[in-house]
C-alpha cells in the first residue's frame, strides 16, 4: 500500500488553486502593507481603562434594569386593568373586540 502523502492525492484543480493563491498571499504579505498610522491623541483602550469607567458601566446597567422592570410592571398593570370586570360586584363577561 502506498504511503499517505498529501501531494500525491491532490487533484489537478488544487494545483491550479495553489498556483493562484501563492502569488495572492505573497502580494498581501504584511511587509507590503501601509505603515501604521500615527497614534491618535486618545485611544479606546485608554478610555475604557479610566478609573471611573466601572462606575459608569454600573450606572448604565442599573438604569437598564430599572427601565426594564418599570416597563414590565406597567405592561402587567395595563393588562390587568384592561381585563378586570367593570363593577366591583360584577362578574367578568366576554371581551368585546
Amino acid at each position: 500500500m502506498p504511503a499517505m502523502n498529501p501531494f500525491t492525492h491532490r487533484r489537478p484543480k488544487m494545483k491550479t488553486f495553489s498556483a493562484l493563491v501563492a502569488p495572492a498571499l505573497a502580494w498581501a504579505c504584511p511587509a507590503y502593507c501601509a505603515p501604521a498610522p500615527s497614534p491618535s491623541p486618545w485611544s479606546w483602550a485608554e478610555r475604557w481603562s479610566d478609573p471611573g469607567i466601572d462606575t459608569l458601566l454600573l450606572l448604565l446597567a442599573a438604569l437598564f434594569w430599572a427601565v426594564a422592570h418599570v416597563w414590565a410592571l406597567l405592561v402587567v398593570w395595563a393588562e390587568a386593568r384592561a381585563t378586570r370586570p367593570a363593577g366591583v360586584g360584577a362578574t367578568a363577561g366576554k371581551e368585546k373586540p
